[in-house]
């Protein structure tokens, strides 16, 4: 079943849809141990949000990465590049491994927006192949580089069986700002069902990381891949 989400980006209105994919999240041994009485049903129950990870994989940063969000008891989406799977396939691998979602970021990371419809589809398509011969996966989801899209980008990510996943809070962390603004950016923007847009060959974002991680659980949030946040309404 395929159900419709609304994300807000910069001041216009984004309309996309997932693919719903009933999950039931899990958590690392180490964070269900630091809670004596830990209610399953009421972790289910928290409201929910999705960490998003672009341009990898990347060498050290996406191992990194990996390490604290299972350190953490977290999970993310990693939307990954072709030219940088092909060369880090078994970074790859190791995020599909760690129960992870990946997702399609096309194969060279143009703006799609000054490509042809032919083009459009390689960069898709070619992207998608990788990910399946590498991992045996099938992205669900696919990203435009820059948030750029037009109706050929709409129609060439439907024709490819992907649905369009932009975001709804980026902290600019391309930019390299302190972690402190990052952190900031974040905690003061968020709330249920937000999608936050980071990337993973950034010092900065891997810095902030674990800090992110455990104020948005302060918050009560739980965080999830796309898929499963997408299975919380229909």
């Amino acid at each position: 079943m395929i159900t419709k989400k609304i994300l807000k980006v910069g001041l216009g209105v984004i309309i996309f849809s997932f693919i719903l994919r009933a999950q039931i999240s899990t958590i690392s041994t180490a964070a269900m141990s630091d809670h004596g009485n830990f209610d399953f049903k009421e972790y289910l129950n928290k409201p929910r949000i999705a960490l998003t990870f672009d341009d990898g994989p990347h060498q050290f940063f996406t191992s990194e990465i990996l390490k604290v969000l299972e350190r953490e008891g977290a999970r993310a989406t990693f939307f990954v590049v072709g030219k940088q799977v092909k060369i880090f396939p078994e970074l790859l691998q190791e995020i599909a491994r760690s129960g992870n979602e990946i997702g399609n970021h096309t194969y060279n990371h143009y703006n799609l927006t000054m490509l042809d419809e032919a083009q459009i589809n390689f960069e898709i398509k070619s992207n998608e192949e990788l990910i399946k011969r590498v991992t045996s996966l099938t992205p669900r989801f696919f990203r435009p580089p820059g948030g750029h899209y037009n109706y050929k980008v709409v129609e060439a990510a439907k024709d490819n069986g992907e649905d369009m996943a932009l975001w709804s809070i980026h902290p600019r962390d391309t930019d390299r700002p302190q972690v402190e603004y990052i952190l900031q950016k974040v905690l003061n923007n968020v709330e249920d069902q937000s999608v936050i847009l980071l990337h993973s060959g950034v010092e900065q974002t891997l810095e902030a990381l674990p800090q992110l991680i455990r104020e948005l659980r302060k918050k009560g949030y739980r965080l999830v891949t796309l898929s499963e946040l997408d299975g919380k309404s229909s």
